[in-house]
């Protein structure tokens, strides 16, 4: 109950601001449940390049060689949706994954980079859209140099 109480009060809230939905920000992508982006990362001076994201159905690809996919699961019952990165990257790149509705911020969280497998992280579920954003080299990564 308490639930779809939040639900409808945060919905009520992002329509009461007219709906509109906030711009990225400069060298970041959004995501939707069920979707997957796949896009070029690479470190230069400390700094984190990437390229252009691919839009493709969630689990329908695998990142290549200096790629970084990113996908986000439907939301479950508790009411989140999972992060889902695979990093294929010489170094691991952190980034900001952030929930909003309209220009609400629902819920953020910090995804640390790791290599090999896929790895995953709980984002509030009942967000529109989960902006990814922030993208850094790890700093472990940058230690090691």
């Amino acid at each position: 109950m308490r639930r779809a109480a939040l639900l409808s009060t945060l919905i009520a809230a992002a329509l009461g601001s007219g709906g509109a939905h906030a711009a990225p920000p400069k060298n970041a992508f959004a995501l939707k449940a069920g979707q997957q982006l796949i896009f070029s990362a690479s470190v230069t001076d400390g700094k984190v390049t990437v390229g252009t994201p691919r839009l493709v159905k969630l689990g329908a690809e695998e990142p290549k060689d200096g790629e970084i996919s990113v996908g986000l699961t439907p939301k479950d019952k508790e009411l989140y949706s999972q992060v889902i990165v695979t990093e294929k990257t010489a170094v691991p790149i952190d980034f900001v994954a952030t929930g909003h509705i309209g220009e609400i911020v629902i819920d953020e969280r910090e995804i640390h980079g790791q290599l090999g497998a896929p790895f995953q992280q709980h984002i509030g579920g009942v967000s529109w859209t989960v902006v990814l954003h922030e993208f850094t080299p790890t700093a472990a990564a940058e230690a090691g140099k």
